[in-house]
């Protein structure tokens, strides 16, 4: 097999340096183009500068629907606390602060007996919230809740049955009681049975469990 030719330390020394070449290709590309060199750089800064600015007046509005959320909390008059969260919401909307602010109306909204608007809280809560997804069956219990309360069994049937039917773990043991109450009050026996079963299935070791079979054992 013929062997490739050697080249010499010299030659080697005359060849030019690859990053040099390369260098010279891109002074002499942005020579040839500046005013395009100018744009983009102008472009690429401007973009930057309203990234920052626009970070900057983010976490500006987030402090300061925070410090207005925790000082409208201790005032003590009810009304006064729900009407000052409902403007966080008007004057802050999209922060996490509104969102805390609206799942707070519907606690208040719920402690006052007000189920229905309680229940349009929460529901704009979870329409509209920015949050982890994890939280999400906490909201949706709430919102059950206040839905049973004030007699739409239909509406709470359905809420509850999602949060069962979700891949979050969180409250479902007590949702599933919830569900089957639910369809107890609604007289549909077949549904509520189905449920406790599927409770039992779901925690067999729940400290519920004694007391579910009971109440099976009766339907």
């Amino acid at each position: 097999m013929a062997k490739g030719k050697k080249i010499s330390r010299k030659e080697l020394l005359k060849k030019p340096d690859e990053f040099i070449t390369l260098s010279s290709r891109i002074i002499n590309w942005v020579r040839d183009h500046l005013s395009q060199t100018i744009w983009i750089v102008s472009g690429v800064v401007f973009l930057g500068m309203i990234y920052f600015g626009y970070s900057a007046y983010q976490n500006r509005q987030e402090r300061q629907a925070h410090e207005k959320f925790f000082s409208i909390m201790e005032l003590p008059d009810l009304e006064t606390k729900i009407k000052k969260l409902e403007e966080i919401g008007k004057d802050f909307s999209g922060t996490k602060a509104a969102f805390d602010a609206q799942v707070t109306v519907g606690h208040l909204y719920y402690q006052k007996k007000d189920y229905n608007r309680a229940a349009v809280a929460y529901q704009t809560a979870l329409d509209k919230g920015n949050f982890p997804q994890v939280f999400r069956p906490l909201i949706q219990e709430s919102l059950g809740y206040a839905l049973e309360q004030k007699g739409d069994l239909q509406q709470a049937a359905k809420v509850f049955s999602e949060i069962t039917g979700s891949k979050e773990t969180l409250l479902k043991e007590d949702v599933f009681l919830s569900l089957a109450r639910v369809y107890e009050k609604m007289k549909k026996t077949a549904e509520a049975k189905s449920t406790y079963q599927a409770f039992l299935k779901s925690f067999p070791k729940s400290i519920y469990a004694s007391m579910v079979k009971e109440r099976l054992a009766r339907m």
